[in-house]
């Protein structure tokens, strides 16, 4: 008996372990996809500022990083003649997953489409977004984008815009 009361922790211990070292590793969120979309205002410099919305999908490469596409598009103007900004992005997210509140940082490169009257230009982007979502589920999340862009034409336009957004998550 006293032979066996002695190996008890010992026992305890191996099957602790064993245990520990078999469990299947955590992947948080990893190759899980978003899809999304929002409401807000954007405001490009020299132009006033209007409603924008946009849509957007992204796909996470770890639990930390995500590729992302947004479309986003706004009605502003210069006095009164109404100007539509159609933009494109492709962003890497870096995401700080704190259970049900992810802040998120990116940087994003891509395009922007100026429309008025008939007449278009077309020019290159870069930018940055900041977010913060809320996890309301595993599969759907609510959340607030704020994003600046700048747009390459002669005297350089910044979009800022901020949106509030939902999107439902899948396929981990």
């Amino acid at each position: 008996m006293l032979r066996l009361a002695l190996r008890l922790p010992w026992l305890a211990l191996g099957a602790i372990g064993t245990v520990l070292l078999s469990t299947a590793p955590a992947r948080a969120f990893e190759r899980q996809w978003h899809l999304g979309g929002g409401l807000g205002a954007a405001a490009p410099t020299d132009y006033s500022g209007g409603p924008a919305f946009g849509i957007h999908g992204a796909y996470g490469l770890s639990d930390v990083f995500d590729l992302r596409l947004e479309l986003q598009a706004s009605r502003n103007g210069v006095a009164s003649l109404p100007v539509w900004f159609y933009g494109t992005r492709f962003a890497l997210a870096y995401k700080v997953d704190v259970i049900q509140w992810i802040p998120y940082a990116a940087i994003s490169g891509g395009g922007f489409a100026i429309v008025w009257e008939g007449s278009a230009l077309v020019r290159p982007s870069a930018g940055a977004m900041f977010g913060l979502d809320y996890a309301v589920s595993r599969h759907v999340g609510l959340g607030v984008l704020g994003a600046g862009d700048y747009v390459f034409v002669d005297s350089g336009i910044t979009v800022l815009a901020l949106l509030v957004r939902a999107e439902y998550r899948f396929g981990w």
